[in-house]
């Protein structure tokens, strides 16, 4: 089951969230130079002041449809209540999400001539998600990779369903330091909200040493965590050493660690590494979400007991307690942290979703061109690079 939130007016300050409505002059040129031509969009997940944004912007340009926003997050629900003329869906269950998305997809796909798009987070890409919208006849979905790449949507043999992902693609060199930077603060923000920590006394351990994690391990070392990684690609370690991170092996780096970064999500399925860990620690994660357990109320290797306003979970690990954090991703971040870097990524998005719209594609993942990116890239440099 799913409740119809009524939508209120259009506004460009206090969503309900503190900050003020990001503008997008950028996504507006990129809207009028490459029209969509008739696509409908239905959007997933939670829903910030920059969502609301994006939204307005593309009304212009496409038929928003519905927003199907995430039950339980009270700052979602009321960025949610100001898109004007949008259907506003909210399930009654987190992990009913995907699931009312595709039940909504096959009525619009039923009485619309146009193509419908889905966009979401990256559960909806599941093998299941994807055939489940698959079957309700969807054109294809977008899904905004910011923080990391989820193992299950990285093999496109599994998926049923054409998928365009930002993840990847030439611009995303340009968003991890960014990234990085609003991962850090959000970390320290919710820390001392939550647990009344402070980085500048915890070990934080990294797992892996890509780009995306370089940025993420500079931005904490700033903020004055001691920090530690692990890679098991030779050469990534070689460059955290470099770097002047501490590097050992996985088992000591895990049982001495007040934080774990695991922007995979592969920490929360791994009993033997849940088992290293001491009581209290903090995981935070991208990959792994928290929205559709088991019968027996597990997610992954652990027990949800107690969900904070605002992303963090309390989990229980055999008889040990742990933190989960999700929703880093830096759209949610405040827009002094992520400043005009929102606009080129909304850029991208709209793009691929146009790229679904335009024609069928076959099912698996793919990102837009390096043409389509460059042709992004400048259309941003002409909006901003005069500015002060």
């Amino acid at each position: 089951m799913a409740r119809a939130t009524p939508v209120g007016t259009r506004s460009s300050v206090d969503l309900g969230t503190g900050t003020r409505q990001p503008q997008l002059p950028a996504l507006s040129k990129v809207v009028e130079a490459f029209p969509a031509d008739g696509a409908c969009l239905v959007v997933t997940g939670e829903v910030g002041p920059g969502t609301v944004a994006y939204l307005q912007v593309l009304a212009d340009a496409l038929d928003v449809s519905a927003v199907i926003t995430t039950p339980g997050h009270e700052q979602s629900m009321a960025a949610a209540a100001h898109i004007s003329d949008v259907l506003v869906l909210t399930p009654d269950h987190p992990r009913d999400l995907v699931r009312t998305a595709a039940e909504y997809t096959g009525r619009l796909t039923r009485r619309a001539s146009a193509p419908v798009v889905i966009q979401g987070p990256g559960h909806l890409l599941s093998e299941e998600g994807a055939g489940l919208l698959a079957e309700q006849g969807a054109r294809g979905a977008v899904w905004s990779a910011q923080c990391g790449i989820p193992r299950q949507t990285q093999d496109p043999v599994q998926l049923r369903l054409p998928v365009f992902t930002t993840a990847g693609s030439a611009l995303d060199s340009l968003v991890n330091a960014p990234a990085g930077y609003a991962i850090a603060q959000t970390l320290e923000t919710r820390l001392r909200r939550d647990l009344a920590r402070s980085l500048s006394d915890c070990t934080v351990v990294i797992l892996g040493y890509g780009e995306r994690h370089t940025a993420v391990a500079a931005a904490l070392r700033v903020l004055g965590a001691e920090v530690s990684v692990r890679d098991p690609d030779p050469i990534s370690t070689c460059a955290a050493v470099l770097a002047g991170y501490r590097v050992t092996d996985r088992a000591e780096l895990l049982s001495s660690a007040d934080v774990v970064i695991d922007l995979y999500g592969d920490l929360p399925v791994d009993p033997a590494a849940l088992r290293l860990l001491r009581p209290e620690t903090v995981v935070l994660t991208e990959g792994f979400l928290l929205s559709d357990p088991h019968r027996d109320g597990t997610f992954g290797a652990l027990t949800r007991v107690e969900q904070f306003e605002g992303g963090t979970t309390v989990c229980r690990f055999e008889d040990k307690p742990l933190y989960l954090m999700t929703g880093f991703a830096p759209s949610h971040v405040d827009e002094r942290i992520v400043g005009r870097l929102h606009d080129l990524l909304c850029c991208e998005l709209y793009l691929c979703i146009r790229e679904l719209a335009s024609r069928p594609h076959p099912s698996g993942v793919r990102q837009l061109s390096p043409d389509q990116c460059e042709e992004i890239a400048w259309i941003w440099c002409e909006t901003y690079g005069r500015s002060a």
